[in-house]
């Protein structure tokens, strides 16, 4: 069964090309998010490598802001409409980067078909970030002094509840889902406006919204709390770490399939190490 993975880019278009090639099957497609705030015009090798299909309808992304949620949805959508059918798709960046062989990461979830690959945060950890949804942010918009109308705005409203009464679930954005649950989800948001609404004015929403719909829906018992990612939140940012060529034993040794984030401009040699570490 075939497979595809929805990839957010937006900078490096030859760090884009190192991934298709290395993520490189017969089985495996590829749809490309392109931030519209790039020219498409730099993307060219990209889109001559095989089974490479970039998404038309693009969108704006502002960090933690709501258009991270439409490229994702745009990208379920292409696949959607494409009439093609695939055991799951995988959302990932163009920083990303498989830290196993190809046919290993193909086959590890060609085995696990019908499961859910989503992180999920724990009740305590769900509570320390909480405000990033029940407080007002306005990341889409270009306001001066857009921060201290935020405080103000936020001072004098009472918390923001979630829509529905469906119970808030969150976790990291990137996920691996089966095609059922992630067009489920797709249709599920459309259908209620009022999530959009309610997410356009949130702080990293990317972070929620899928938990929220997938836990409250009957996927959830088909979820496995791991997303297969290798990510290092250790430095306490609010992204995680870039890699670098010191993070290599700790990369090889998470036994996870992806990892992010990387950056080829800055340490190119490591994603040589990786790859000789898969077997190419």
């Amino acid at each position: 069964m075939k497979q595809a993975f929805i990839i957010l880019s937006h900078k490096n278009p030859q760090q884009l090309c190192r991934l298709l090639n290395r993520l490189q099957h017969p089985a495996i497609d590829f749809y490309i998010h392109l931030d519209a705030k790039s020219d498409i015009n730099e993307w060219q090798a990209a889109m001559n490598i095989p089974r490479v299909y970039f998404i038309e309808k693009r969108v704006n992304v502002t960090w933690a802001g709501y258009g991270t949620i439409q490229a994702a949805l745009n990208g379920i959508a292409a696949i959607v409409e494409s009439g093609y059918q695939y055991s799951f798709l995988h959302l990932i960046s163009a920083q990303d980067y498989p830290l196993v062989h190809v046919e290993q990461l193909y086959g590890f979830f060609n085995a696990n078909n019908g499961q859910q690959f989503l992180d999920i945060l724990s009740a305590e950890e769900l509570q320390r970030v909480i405000t990033k949804i029940t407080s007002y942010h306005f990341e889409d918009l270009q306001l001066p002094g857009k921060y201290r109308l935020t405080a103000l705005i936020n001072k004098i409203l009472p918390k923001r509840r979630h829509p529905l009464g469906l119970e808030v679930y969150g976790g990291s954005l990137w996920w691996s889902l089966t095609q059922e649950c992630a067009a489920a989800c797709l249709s599920y948001i459309r259908s209620h406006p009022e999530l959009e609404r309610f997410y356009k004015y949130t702080w990293g929403g990317d972070e929620f919204i899928f938990q929220t719909v997938i836990m409250n829906s009957p996927f959830k018992d088909s979820v496995r709390n791991n997303y297969r990612r290798y990510i290092d939140w250790s430095e306490g940012k609010a992204h995680p770490k870039t890699f670098g060529m010191n993070d290599l034993d700790k990369i090889l040794a998470s036994g996870q399939l992806l990892g992010r984030k990387f950056d080829l401009e800055k340490a190119p040699d490591l994603l040589d190490k990786i790859d000789a570490a898969a077997g190419y």
